[in-house]
Formats: C-alpha cells, structure tokens, sequence
C-alpha cells in the first residue's frame, strides 16, 4: 500500500456484460447435403425461414446488413460470417442486440436426409429463444424440401415439348 486512494475509474469505464444464453435445435431436412447447405448459404433468403429478419443485403463475400423485427421494434445491424466449410458449418457473429453468434452444421443421414443444427447464443430467455429455433428449422425444413419437390429446381431435369409447339413459339403465334 503506498497511501493513495484506490483508482476504480478504469472499473467505472467499462460496459456492463450482456447476458447471454444459448440454445440449439436439429431438424432432418428430405434433402441432399449439398441442396441444404446451399440453401442455407443463399443469406439473402434468410427472410425466408427466419421470419423477424428482414431485407439482408450482400456488403462483401463476409459482411451483410439487416433489418431486424425482434418484437415488432426495427433494428439495424451487420452480421460477419466468421466460417464457411462447404456443406458442413457455417459460423457467424452479429452487431444487434438479438442474435449475438451462431452456428449452423449440416450432417448427412443418408444421400436423401441432412440433418441441420443450428446453435445460437443471443440475450433472449432460453426458452423463447429455444422456441425461436425450432420454429426457424421448422421453416426451412418446409422451404427446402418444399423447393426440392418442384422440378425446375434440379439439376439434370429437362422439360420436353414437341417440335411443332417449338418451332411455333420461335416463329411467333401465327407459324404453321
């Protein structure tokens, strides 16, 4: 001790911690590794499955900003995506105050079934942030599977029409 009073400014300055809590859920996806992987990876269509996320847009390969309606309240924010390994995990950190990080990985069950994982930690209560999740799996489970059965969506699949209903679309709706 040296008889000078303590020093707590440096204590003082410092931001209070958030809470965090974390959650997880899995969902087996009727789809290929790679159709979910890629579907998840599409991060513009979020919006699609994660129904508080709202206009997402592209700033960079790793940066992405969005509109976010946790409770009906707007809020801004840019989320990094922190790793990327090709139909296996995709990482993430976020600067709102919802979603902080997160995590989703994808597992094949068989060449037909993926199942997706999807860990989070943000400063909602975990119940409702445990009910969030699956709710969100819930909605990509239907958008994938939903997607796959269209077959304008795979690959390798040809529509087929006859020649004369090909050459009159060509020449225009009065040829022979």
């Amino acid at each position: 001790m040296d008889g000078s009073p303590p020093n707590y400014s440096a204590q003082a300055m410092e931001p209070a911690p958030i809470e965090m809590n974390a959650a997880q859920h899995s969902i087996v996806v009727k789809a290929s590794i790679g159709q979910v992987y890629q579907q998840w990876s599409r991060f513009e269509d979020l919006p699609k499955f994660i129904t508080p996320l709202r206009n997402i847009q592209r700033i960079d390969d790793a940066h992405f900003s969005y509109i976010w309606h946790p409770n009906g309240n707007e809020q801004r924010g840019v989320f990094h995506i922190l790793l990327r390994v090709p139909e296996c995990r995709i990482a993430w950190r976020s600067s709102s105050d919802g979603f902080m990080s997160g995590v989703v990985s994808f597992e094949p069950r068989s060449n037909e079934d993926t199942e997706v994982t999807l860990k989070i930690r943000s400063i909602f209560d975990p119940p409702n942030l445990s009910r969030r999740l699956e709710e969100y799996l819930g909605n990509f489970k239907r958008l994938v599977e939903n997607e796959g059965s269209c077959p304008m969506n795979q690959p390798g699949i040809a529509i087929s029409f006859p020649v004369s209903l090909l050459r009159r679309m060509l020449k225009g709706p009065h040829a022979k």
